[in-house]
């Protein structure tokens, strides 16, 4: 505006001192008229299409800062997603325009938030018949800034599918629970008590029946189905982890009050804590190598992890039941090299484990005082809470292929407690914020 503003002083400078002279007034007046004019309509006419480009501008910045905050929470290099996402809608790299990326931002209130993506189109159109007026073309830019949030952490997360029916009780009232494409199945007489109901599939029964945040019953959680966007497993990266257990404890588990370590070795043949046995660990890794654990009766053991591994086809199980009493909580740190993300795991079947289903089915059904305390990662299983069983715990995160509460089960989960560590999924979301 400041450039069109000068050209019409200097225009009506000109008109003046022919004016002035009158010598060629007429032809003169006419011709700087003219010029002006023909400046005019061209910056109008340009000018709209200026703006088209802002438009679009603003569109592609959106978009691309959008998908690079997406992509960075999925673990994909942002910068490039953002400049491809740039260039698909219409703004690559040439004489006219810049486009560039940054992850983190390096403006804005965002600077330094590896969580955002700033995205930054500059363009300078050329000039056609708008140059009788104006010396240098406009500069249209655009900028957006999206930024990936931790909206809400996710206590229950089944890979596949989660089934909530029965007389269930199931108490999530400051978190979420989710599923992947198979869906949530909420049926029978189950109550439910949940911040939110996330699912990339079908959410069956979520807006109906004793389904609430809380006790008040005055609101309903928050229903997502369809989420295109899967929640992402926190224990994904253990997929790529071979377990290597130490040679076979030579001595066996037995007897009623039993306490081991795990310098003792593997744990190669499988052990029953009797109702009236108990079975204490000392801090540190367990492996169970083609072995089940069964308890029935007492099991303690702080900052412990315990890890079902072996032949694919062998890969062992546990199975807590009703009657069991005692706490496991896992280690604030990970006990896994490399692995930063097994803080907090205190139950592990192997993801490469083939002997899946009925037969292997992990149980949870904790007696009224079983306390689990941290992750529970079984990431091919099948996860069965049912009968009287009380699994109760304010840190408790688990993450399995196929989740069932059925029968008259009373689950308490949630992350609030959890203190040193956050092993557990969180529904994230990506917002533009500038």
């Amino acid at each position: 505006m400041q450039v069109l503003d000068r050209a019409l002083r200097n225009t009506g400078r000109r008109l003046a001192a022919a004016l002035r002279s009158r010598r060629g007034v007429t032809s003169t007046l006419v011709a700087s008229v003219g010029t002006v004019l023909i400046g005019m309509a061209a910056i109008a006419t340009e000018g709209g299409a200026w703006y088209v480009v802002l438009r679009n501008a603003s569109t592609a910045t959106d978009l691309a800062a959008f998908a690079g905050a997406s992509a960075r929470d999925r673990g994909g290099d942002a910068v490039a997603i953002a400049l491809d996402a740039a260039a698909r809608n219409g703004f690559r790299p040439d004489s006219t325009t810049t486009v560039a990326a940054y992850n983190p931002p390096i403006t804005g209130p965002q600077v330094g938030n590896i969580a955002a993506v700033e995205v930054v189109v500059t363009r300078r159109p050329t000039l056609h018949l708008s140059a009788t007026l104006l010396r240098t073309p406009p500069v249209i830019r655009s900028r957006a800034v999206a930024v990936s949030r931790a909206d809400d952490e996710v206590c229950m997360l089944a890979l596949n599918h989660l089934d909530l029916g029965g007389n269930s009780t199931t108490q999530a009232s400051r978190c979420v629970l989710a599923s992947g494409s198979g869906g949530i199945n909420i049926y029978g007489s189950a109550s439910v008590r949940a911040a939110a109901l996330v699912s990339s599939g079908t959410c069956t029964g979520c807006a109906s029946g004793d389904v609430w945040t809380d006790d008040t019953r005055s609101v309903r959680p928050l229903v997502i189905a369809d989420r295109q966007e899967p929640i992402s497993d926190p224990f994904r990266s253990l997929s790529n982890w071979t377990p290597s257990p130490p040679p076979c404890r030579t001595t066996a588990i037995s007897g009623s009050n039993v306490s081991i370590t795990p310098g003792q070795g593997a744990i190669c043949t499988s052990v029953t804590i009797g109702t009236n046995a108990s079975l204490n660990l000392s801090p540190g890794i367990y492996y169970f190598n083609n072995a089940d654990l069964t308890v029935r009766g007492q099991i303690s053991g702080e900052g412990v992890t315990l890890v079902f591994t072996g032949d694919s086809s062998r890969v062992g199980t546990i199975q807590i039941n009703a009657q069991a009493t005692g706490t496991l909580s896992g280690p604030t740190s990970s006990l896994i090299p490399g692995h930063p993300e097994a803080s907090g795991l205190v139950i592990y079947r192997d993801w490469a484990a083939t002997n899946n289903g009925t037969a292997k089915q992990v149980q949870l059904n904790g007696g009224a005082t079983m306390v689990l305390r941290g992750g529970v990662y079984l990431p091919t299983s099948d996860v069965v809470v049912n009968g009287k069983g009380v699994v109760d715990s304010n840190c408790l995160s688990i993450v399995a292929q196929n989740l069932s509460l059925s029968g008259t089960s009373d689950t308490e989960v949630g992350v609030t407690g959890c203190v040193g560590y956050t092993p557990y999924p969180t529904l994230r979301t990506v917002r533009l914020v500038e």
